[in-house]
């Protein structure tokens, strides 16, 4: 308990998946957590849940204007911003092979995957900045790591958040502020749970029956949280540049 004691996050996503278990998360470790959410019932709900140190603030992530509003907005309740946690995304099921896919997914996708995270990044680190210290986490995928998705342009995406994290860590390490990027892999939020899941088979990637191939590929939303909120934390003041893959080994045997 009190691993963020003092600290202050922003976590994007945080009305549903990974970011809502984040956030409930660390509002339980000490932390005071703005849900910055385009949902508004998801994110006043998961403001709630998290109890009473979380703050929603309705955030499109893709407009620089709601972004910025945010971020005027964290600092006005809280003062600073310690932690970002950058959890908005997701790929679409009409990604396809670079030959096939629409365009239309193309921009949707780097959107909401590239520009989004970017975007963040652009307002919270000055503030950081300004605090000598703070802490980035970006959410890449499983999918950056090994070539095998059909999705290309999710995979695109993911890769290049990979670079941009490391671009981040290289420039502002000097100033405090350490920059790393988790990749899960099968994570049963209820989006996944839609599409990638029927009987007690797990298709993702064109893998069937996953889980019994790799037995800790298969996690929950608590199970990233966690890896989340070591990296949040000053536990990890010794980790910055980093690609952490919580995928059960999948992307490496």
């Amino acid at each position: 308990m009190n691993r963020l004691a003092g600290k202050v996050a922003v976590i994007t996503g945080a009305g549903s998946g990974i970011g809502r278990a984040s956030a409930r998360m660390f509002v339980a470790e000490g932390a005071q957590v703005v849900v910055a959410e385009i949902d508004e019932a998801l994110g006043e709900a998961s403001a709630r849940d998290a109890g009473p140190g979380a703050r929603f603030v309705a955030t499109d992530v893709t407009d620089e204007d709601s972004v910025k509003q945010m971020v005027q907005q964290a600092k006005q309740a809280f003062g600073r911003v310690d932690v970002l946690l950058n959890c908005a995304g997701g790929s679409l099921r009409e990604d396809k092979p670079v030959t096939e896919v629409d365009l239309s997914v193309w921009d949707h996708t780097i959107d909401l995957d590239m520009k989004g995270p970017f975007l963040c990044c652009r307002h919270v680190i000055p503030l950081m900045v300004e605090q000598g210290k703070g802490s980035v986490v970006n959410f890449s995928s499983v999918v950056a790591l090994r070539g095998n998705h059909i999705a290309h342009v999710y995979v695109m995406a993911k890769g290049a958040l990979i670079s941009f994290t490391q671009a981040l860590a290289g420039a502002y390490s000097p100033r405090g502020i350490r920059v790393n990027a988790i990749c899960p892999g099968v994570v049963l939020t209820d989006r996944v749970k839609s599409r990638f899941v029927g009987g007690n088979q797990i298709r993702f990637g064109g893998l069937d029956n996953m889980a019994e191939r790799y037995p800790f590929s298969v996690g929950q939303p608590e199970d990233i949280a966690n890896v989340a909120l070591f990296l949040a934390s000053d536990e990890s003041r010794m980790v910055n540049g980093a690609a952490i893959p919580a995928e059960g080994g999948f992307s490496a045997y």
